[in-house]
């Protein structure tokens, strides 16, 4: 495949490596994100996997990829309501939302999601104009079964000045193959690509850093250069 990076990397750059890293790091204190969380009766534990618990499936019954047709009726991620809330609780909120955004674009090819998640501004004007997004909106690329799962290492974050940091892994998952379709003079050329059992997962580890800003989050990662798995880049990027 020709592009600045592979079709199936896409995913292991928007979700687990190269969203946009951040230098920033330091050791921090562990906070609550309001005088309500800080009691232990009512604390929350939040390690471990991150999960968005709502979506909207009016669209229909969803129908997987298969090697002929891209996935059909995917559900949209519904942004919690209190994703823009200063807590622990709202942040926490925004990543999942954002995890699901990330993998609804790169099924879909729509990027609407992600320009309304958290994320920081380069990192959604790379997503919206990356080729592979644009590929799959036009039924050109898909793959078996795309998904993005962040995972929390700790109870809660920590917080130096107006920062938060919270370790993270994130595991990008491609299914076992992935579809080009070529259009040329009237014929459509469908090229089905197996994806070996040992790069069809990849995971990153890092840390998320967070600021809450007029009104909103604002996410970025700080992603361990030696973290990635075979499926994903090694390095620090943030180009896609």
């Amino acid at each position: 495949m020709t592009s600045e990076i592979t079709r199936r990397a896409a995913l292991g750059f928007a979700g687990a490596t190269s969203l946009t890293l951040l230098a920033a790091c330091g050791s921090g204190t562990a906070i609550n994100g309001s005088s309500s969380e800080s009691s232990s009766a009512t604390k929350k534990d939040y390690k471990g996997e991150v999960k968005l618990e709502e979506y909207d499936t009016s669209a229909g019954t969803f129908e997987p990829a298969t090697q002929d047709t891209p996935p059909k009726n995917v559900p949209k991620p519904i942004k919690p309501k209190n994703a823009d809330e200063d807590s622990v609780a709202g942040l926490y909120s925004s990543i999942a939302f954002l995890g699901a955004a990330v993998t609804y674009a790169v099924t879909t090819g729509d990027t609407t999601y992600v320009q309304d998640s958290a994320v920081n501004e380069e990192a959604k004007k790379k997503i919206k104009n990356s080729r592979t997004a644009r590929d799959t909106a036009e039924g050109k690329y898909w793959e078996a079964d795309t998904k993005l799962v962040y995972f929390l290492d700790t109870s809660e974050p920590t917080k130096e000045g107006d920062e938060y940091t919270w370790p993270y892994r994130a595991i990008a998952r491609y299914g076992a193959y992935y579809v080009e379709v070529e259009n040329t003079s009237g014929s459509r050329k469908v090229s089905v690509h197996t994806i070996p059992s040992s790069k069809q997962e990849s995971t990153t580890s890092g840390r998320i850093k967070a600021k809450h800003t007029d009104g909103h989050w604002i996410i970025s990662f700080d992603t361990d250069k030696r973290s990635a798995s075979p499926g994903a880049s090694s390095s620090r990027s943030s180009s896609i």
